[in-house]
């Protein structure tokens, strides 16, 4: 072979090359452009009395990211509630978390560099969901919106949850785990003196004595108590069951919103409602009811007394009904009943599975008036 053939092929293959990897480069750039947007914030979350801070790292995407440094997460609202907000903006939806982040009643780092579920997130805000605050459109139905919070929560042991929240919804996009991380000492010397803190046992147990992050109550509850390695992940059990309402003829329920344990939540309304459908849910951690009873006020100008009802279950006495009624079928199907009283004052609660009924004696009531959101047809 001549010199000047091999180098026409050398030239060649050069040529073909570095075609390919500009068209590859291109194909990138477009799927990058391509990705849908939304706006969202990302929210770091923790256990009430195991506050939790970034590091560093965040929230990656194919073009977006979003940062996780928030400063101290207290989680003082509880598991799965939202906490300071961070990262706003239009932009793609993360597929990845990839941070550092210090447990202070643990006394140790995690790290974790994980892929996340971007299908599901994508689909959740895609399809959006209808919610009972917004006005009807022109169909006769309620408006939808979307999603516009990712919630990070960081529990001990490594147990990283990840949420979409929007108004009345949460869903769980997935359950990840960190491992525990040892920072280099050289790492921790370039620090400034304030980020070098996180490293300082003292400062560790200025945080878990401070009544701002830790509140009284939790470090006495907490106090002589192991941490509870595996409870984040209990909530995460899931039964098929459903609301179910005793109620006198004359009373509409509205609407019920349930908070469970493991973060979900979801408002009942309308269609929804009617259907009344079983479905897998985590046991549910409060739930807040709304109804009209139309024999309150007068029938001619057919409007109805409105009233809501704050509901709070006992978590033992829940977590064990929820255990008892399944122990014998995992796969059944089972009641959670609201009782209304007839002068709408008090509701009851049970778990009901055909004859076998458990009842929910330590749940907390309050019943307000509130305004009717309906007109009698």
């Amino acid at each position: 072979m001549t010199k000047l053939l091999k180098s026409i092929i050398l030239g060649m293959m050069i040529s073909i090359t570095v075609c390919c990897q500009n068209k590859q480069q291109n194909n990138m750039l477009q799927n990058k452009t391509n990705l849908p947007e939304f706006d969202w914030k990302a929210n770091v979350n923790c256990p009430p009395g195991y506050p939790v801070e970034v590091y560093r790292g965040g929230l990656e995407g194919n073009g977006s990211y979003a940062s996780l440094d928030s400063g101290t997460a207290t989680g003082k609202s509880g598991w799965g509630f939202s906490g300071k907000d961070v990262s706003y903006g239009v932009k793609s939806l993360p597929s990845r978390i990839n941070c550092i982040w210090v447990s202070y009643a643990e006394g140790c780092f995690y790290s974790i560099d994980s892929p996340i579920d971007y299908d599901k997130m994508l689909h959740l805000f895609q399809e959006g969901y209808q919610n009972s605050a917004f006005y009807f459109n022109g169909n006769g139905e309620y408006k939808k919106m979307t999603f516009s919070t990712i919630i990070v929560g960081f529990a001990p042991g490594g147990v990283v949850v990840i949420w979409a929240m929007g108004g009345g919804r949460q869903v769980e996009i997935g359950r990840y785990k960190g491992e525990k991380y040892q920072v280099s000492q050289a790492e921790i010397q370039r620090l400034d003196s304030h980020e070098s803190l996180l490293f300082s046992k003292d400062e560790y147990k200025r945080i878990m004595l401070n009544t701002q992050i830790v509140p009284l109550e939790v470090r006495e509850a907490n106090a002589g108590k192991p941490i509870p390695y595996g409870l984040w992940d209990s909530y995460r059990v899931r039964y098929t069951w459903r609301s179910v309402f005793a109620i006198k003829k004359e009373v509409e329920i509205t609407s019920i919103i349930c908070m469970k344990y493991n973060g979900e939540k979801e408002l009942i309304f309308d269609k929804n409602l009617a259907e009344n459908k079983f479905s897998k849910q985590a046991i549910p951690k409060f739930a807040n009811l709304s109804w009209t009873d139309w024999t309150v006020n007068s029938w001619t100008d057919k409007k109805g007394q409105g009233y809501g009802g704050e509901i709070t279950f006992d978590e033992q006495e829940i977590t064990q009904a929820y255990q008892e009624m399944y122990k014998d079928d995992k796969e059944g199907q089972a009641e959670l009943q609201f009782s209304i009283n007839h002068i709408n004052t008090f509701v009851t609660v049970q778990l009901k599975q055909g004859d076998k009924e458990i009842r929910l004696g330590k749940t907390i009531v309050k019943v307000y008036k509130s305004k009717s959101l309906s007109l009698k047809k």
